[in-house]
């Protein structure tokens, strides 16, 4: 048996449709109805909407869940394709090498949700020990971004990623090549290796295919994560983190 809720979001979606549908009728048909048949049937569209204002909004909210849907299973398509990139052993990470459950974050240094993800990472990190979290730097947010992305790139080519990162996610003041030598000394860098390093182009070309994979998975701001198969734009704090870990092993377990 249908539902009313059912049948309004079907009534709703072919009101929408019925109402598009006449401006396409009058430019390619305009012989279908006769003046009078049309203003009735606008008529009859109006007063049904005037009493129903909800089935607009239900049969939206029903067209949003279906592209949210659409989208997330192209997005998981795209992780698949690209699965070694993202989860390659030599990418800048922390956690178990070997984890049963693998969360990749994009993200930026200038991005104040990816700031305060830092710390819930870090709690999940250390309180599972079955869990490994990879880090792509997707530098949107200006040119200081793209530089701290540099040196913490050049960084992990020292051993020093995650240090280097959490000062990073940690300083408060502009980021400019000065303040990121001098973050990288206290970290232990050879800052003239490190410079090097980002002189060779080489990291620009890392850089760049994590804004290509990001792109193709649908990353459009950060931070956004992978855990297991699944895509989740935006910041969703540590219960979030785990709740979506947990799936995920669930998923793996029931072969999903």
């Amino acid at each position: 048996m249908t539902s009313p809720f059912k049948n309004k979001i079907l009534l709703g979606t072919a009101l929408i449709t019925c109402v598009a549908g006449l401006s396409a009728m009058q430019a390619h048909a305009e012989d279908a109805f006769d003046a009078a048949q049309k203003e009735e049937i606008g008529k009859v569209i109006q007063e049904y909407l005037k009493e129903n204002p909800e089935i607009v909004i239900e049969a939206i909210e029903a067209y949003r869940s279906q592209e949210a849907e659409r989208e997330q299973k192209q997005a998981e398509e795209k992780i698949i394709d690209n699965r070694e990139y993202l989860t390659r052993a030599d990418a800048p990470s922390i956690g178990n090498p070997d984890a049963d459950v693998t969360v990749v974050e994009f993200f930026d240094y200038n991005c104040g949700y990816c700031k305060r993800a830092l710390p819930d990472i870090q709690k999940i990190s250390e309180a599972d020990p079955n869990v490994r979290f990879v880090f792509k730097e997707m530098p949107i947010l200006g040119p200081t971004s793209k530089t701290a992305a540099q040196w913490a790139l050049a960084a992990h080519k020292q051993g020093k990623y995650f240090d280097y990162h959490v000062a990073l996610m940690e300083h408060r003041g502009p980021k400019d090549e000065d303040n990121l030598k001098k973050l990288g000394e206290k970290v232990g860098l050879d800052v003239d290796k490190a410079k090097a390093a980002i002189d060779s182009g080489e990291i620009d070309k890392e850089l760049d295919m994590v804004t290509k994979v990001g792109r193709e998975i649908g990353v459009t701001g950060t931070p956004a994560f992978i855990v297991g198969d699944k895509f989740i734009p935006g910041y969703i704090g540590e219960d979030g983190l785990k709740g979506a870990i947990a799936d995920a092993r669930k998923n793996d377990s029931d072969g999903g």
